[in-house]
């Protein structure tokens, strides 16, 4: 994942972002920590009307190790968001892409056949 602007692609990734969504990261697993403690089933009780209050999280610490595993996944996230881009963009250009279109105008398409629209 490239932190800069790249010419070649026009992929923009700024930094306040990845920072913002590494904290973002961490603090999830905070909320998810205190759920854990409290039980699904009680969340509502601890949320709402509470005498307690609402709950209060300390701030997280955040290691280098913490965030470099949080920024690997940010990246391993980004990398599936381009394999998933490549594969439609590849589905909707395909040779056979087009191949029913004929089928679904006539409405004698497989799926129209058996589902006709109302």
């Amino acid at each position: 994942m490239s932190l800069h602007y790249n010419k070649t692609n026009g992929m923009q990734f700024m930094i306040a972002d990845f920072f913002g969504a590494l904290k973002a990261r961490v603090y999830d697993d905070e909320v998810r920590k205190w759920i854990f403690v409290v039980g699904v089933d009680f969340i509502g009780k601890k949320l709402v009307n509470s005498k307690e209050g609402p709950p209060n999280f300390d701030q997280p610490k955040m290691t280098l190790s913490k965030l470099l595993e949080y920024g690997n996944m940010l990246v391993q996230e980004q990398e599936n968001v381009k394999r998933v881009q490549l594969a439609d963009k590849y589905l909707k250009e395909a040779a056979l892409g087009d191949a029913n279109q004929d089928s679904i105008n006539r409405g004698t398409f497989y799926g129209l056949f058996f589902y006709p629209e109302p």
